[in-house]
């Protein structure tokens, strides 16, 4: 035996069953899935038709988010129009539910006025302003349709000239149109009793958001701040979400969202900066406004920072919200429940049972047809076992990944690979101790052609778990990566430990006996297998 397959074995023996101890030592476990934990399930409606491209765009933003919070494998999957997510083992139920329907639609606007939402009169003083600014709009857009005048003498409808329409103090605007027909205002939700909102603002007077969210963005809206106390009249959206390409929470004093942008929302956002200077511009998402800080300069580099009242939760979830995107589609929640595990549990004890059955009586065969050799298949399922509960366990610690129903059936479909990957070897040995070749020397010829079929034979299983992986989602994904992972740690005991042990074996304990590995002479001379009884009828 040379001395290379010594230290391989030894590595392998190490490798195995050190990283066990070691994550036994740490108190890793594997994360367990929905089915077998419980967690919380949500199911999504949209607030307005939408066709299956927007759907399964949303289904990904959705994804990238929850995956970012660290929650282990959810299960995103859609029901007609709607979409249900369950969320396992989540530590902050609120948190995590708010963050999946949040549309995370972000626009940066100029602040033409703050007002305080409860005051009646600086309230309808908000309004007139609003309603003015707007019918300044629509009639620029009549003006410009009915003229047809060029591109370079178009008015300013999105804050292209802001320096002639938004730029304009608010007091500028106040004499404009005494009123305004059908004016679509957001007077923004409150939670404060009925009594204390102004008894003079018809209900004719407002607009929800989410009824025409994109027209909204062209036009001057009220909104407020999360505590919705302090009122702005802003101005049309000068930028958008799309100029974020990438948001992350920091602490500087405080918990602020650190926005780098693209190229062009650099150029856009330098250009708002030049045009407002010294002035304040609101960052709102989803028609809330989370903070209206004052310009201070006139280039930022591409990059911003959004600060407000964020805690560290708070301002992590935005930055997830911004990093991947708004969604295509606003949802609104139409049930929020907690997913029991009684039926996982007992699903996965029967599981467990059934496995560790169907171990022993493989052991027992494996010992019964092949002797000595079944001694090997037993260790290498051994040795692939510690590593994979190992890696689980490592990877559910640090990277979040569940182990669900589908994926502990995706190991149990591995034993089968594995113990095919013994067989064959085993079989090549036969055949050459048959053909009369030495068992030892017929050890160490074997492996490489037995290898190239153990290699082959894997190569099919790791070609559909990964097509599964790719084309499918959920916990047939689960089902895919534990098959795959399950089936490359195969190849490798195969090669560094199954090998040199089999090697060892030939060499120091059969001593030249074919039948301590299952091989009888026959009357001949010659060798053949053992036989294993199967019983039967007389």
């Amino acid at each position: 035996m040379r001395r290379s397959q010594i230290v391989s074995l030894l590595l392998a023996i190490l490798i195995g069953f050190g990283s066990l101890a070691g994550v036994l030592a740490a108190g890793w476990a594997p994360v367990l899935g929905v089915q077998l934990q419980g967690g919380v399930e949500v199911l999504l409606r949209p607030t307005a038709p939408a066709d299956d491209e927007q759907l399964d765009r949303a289904i990904e933003i959705i994804r990238s988010r929850v995956d970012a919070l660290g929650v282990a494998e959810p299960d995103i999957t859609r029901q007609g129009e709607q979409v249900v997510v369950q969320l396992p083992g989540v530590k902050d139920k609120q948190r995590a539910v708010d963050l999946v329907g949040q549309t995370a639609e972000l626009r940066f606007r100029p602040v033409l006025l703050t007002f305080n939402r409860f005051d009646e009169t600086e309230l309808r003083s908000a309004l007139d302003l609003a309603n003015a600014y707007n019918s300044a709009i629509a009639d620029a857009a009549d003006a410009e349709s009915e003229s047809e005048t060029s591109a370079d003498d178009e008015p300013a409808l999105d804050g292209e000239a802001a320096d002639d329409s938004l730029g304009d103090s608010p007091a500028a605007l106040a004499d404009g149109p005494e009123s305004v027909e059908d004016p679509e205002i957001i007077e923004p939700a409150t939670d404060a009793s009925e009594a204390d909102k102004p008894d003079e603002i018809e209900p004719d007077e407002t607009l929800e958001l989410t009824q025409s969210e994109d027209d909204l963005a062209e036009r001057t809206v009220v909104l407020t701040d999360h505590g919705e106390i302090v009122g702005y009249v802003l101005g049309p959206a000068e930028l958008t979400g799309e100029a974020v390409a990438e948001a992350a929470a920091t602490f500087n004093n405080e918990w602020v969202v650190n926005v780098d942008l693209t190229d062009e929302g650099a150029v856009g956002f330098d250009e708002i900066a030049a045009r407002y200077f010294g002035q304040q511009v609101a960052i709102v998402l989803d028609g809330v406004v989370e903070s209206a800080p004052v310009i201070r300069a006139t280039e930022f580099g591409g990059t911003a920072v959004i600060s407000g009242t964020f805690d560290e939760d708070g301002a992590r979830d935005l930055a997830v919200a911004l990093r991947f995107g708004a969604l295509p589609v606003e949802f609104v929640q139409d049930d929020v429940r907690t997913v029991s595990a009684t039926l996982g549990e007992g699903t996965l004890r029967a599981g467990v049972i059934a496995g560790i059955v169907g171990l022993i009586l493989v052991g027992l065969y494996m010992l019964a047809y092949y002797r000595l050799l079944g001694i090997v298949a037993v260790a290498s399922l051994a040795i692939s076992g510690s590593v994979l509960w190992s890696l689980i366990s490592w990877l559910g610690e640090s990277r979040g990944l569940a182990l669900t129903l589908a994926g502990t059936t995706g190991i149990i479909v591995s034993i089968g690979v594995q113990v095919d990957s013994n067989i064959v070897y085993y079989e090549r040995i036969k055949e050459e101790v048959r053909r009369g070749r030495a068992v030892r020397s017929a050890a160490d010829a074997s492996f490489k052609g037995a290898f190239m079929t153990i290699v082959w034979a894997d190569l099919a299983s790791l070609i559909g778990a990964g097509v599964l992986y790719q084309l499918t989602s959920g916990t047939v994904r689960g089902f895919a990566l534990y098959l795959g992972l399950a089936t490359l740690i195969d190849l490798a005991v195969s090669y560094f430990f199954m090998r040199p042990l089999v090697v060892f074996i030939a060499r120091r304990l059969v001593n030249e006996e074919p039948r301590r590995l299952g091989v009888l002479p026959t009357a001949d001379g010659d060798a053949t297998p053992a036989t294993v009884p199967t019983g039967g009828t007389s």
